[in-house]
């Protein structure tokens, strides 16, 4: 495998099977809970540049929402 540029935030690799790209800093169980993924694969840099963004967007806005919500997850 060799490493790819990325989105800040992410560590990139290209193998035989494509793209994936894995968060540097670790999700809270609230993001995992509601849709954020830790992980991204991906065919060309261009979709993998696209989905780290999104995810990263959607990472800090459920991270607001979990500190609106006071940290508490529901059970």
């Amino acid at each position: 495998m060799s490493l790819i540029t990325c989105m800040p935030g992410w560590h990139g690799e290209r193998s035989e099977r494509g793209l994936r790209a894995t968060r540097v800093t670790p999700l809270s169980d609230y993001q995992l809970l509601n849709g954020c993924l830790e992980e991204i694969s991906a065919l060309d840099e261009g979709e993998l540049w696209l989905l780290c963004d999104a995810q990263t967007r959607l990472a800090e806005r459920v991270a607001t929402a979990e500190r609106l919500r006071g940290g508490a997850v529901p059970r």
